[in-house]
């Protein structure tokens, strides 16, 4: 189990990074203007938040517990899931696969014009 939570580690501290690098490249955009990369970078804060969440709750000896009920969270979800807070959380697995920004994509693709929806 302890290599299990030290690999789930490693990939937040892997989303973390590729978080802050996907906010710190796009830090000269001008929100000004508002549109699809505006909300595309709000989601992205959203996510490092939730990692960087997840990491202090590893780092206090939380992690892997029910932020609403105290129990233990099922360790193949949170494997699925490593920003999970609750058990509630793993009802809305899509939601959490919509978080996946395609920047792939985006660094590839001027995305002003598109329905947000389109993008996912």
């Amino acid at each position: 189990m302890a290599t299990d939570f030290f690999e789930i580690r490693k990939e937040l501290e892997l989303m973390r990074e590729e978080l802050r690098e996907r906010l710190f490249s796009h830090s000269f955009y001008d929100s000004s203007s508002g549109g699809t990369m505006e909300t595309l970078l709000v989601h992205v804060k959203e996510e490092l938040h939730d990692v960087e969440h997840a990491l202090n709750k590893m780092n206090s000896g939380m992690y892997g517990i029910c932020e609403e009920t105290g129990q233990a969270l099922p360790l193949e979800s949170l494997k699925y899931l490593p920003t999970a807070r609750c058990l509630h959380d793993f009802s809305f697995k899509d939601q959490y696969e919509r978080k996946a920004l395609p920047f792939a994509a985006a660094e590839n693709h001027h995305y002003s014009g598109y329905d947000y929806e389109e993008i996912y």
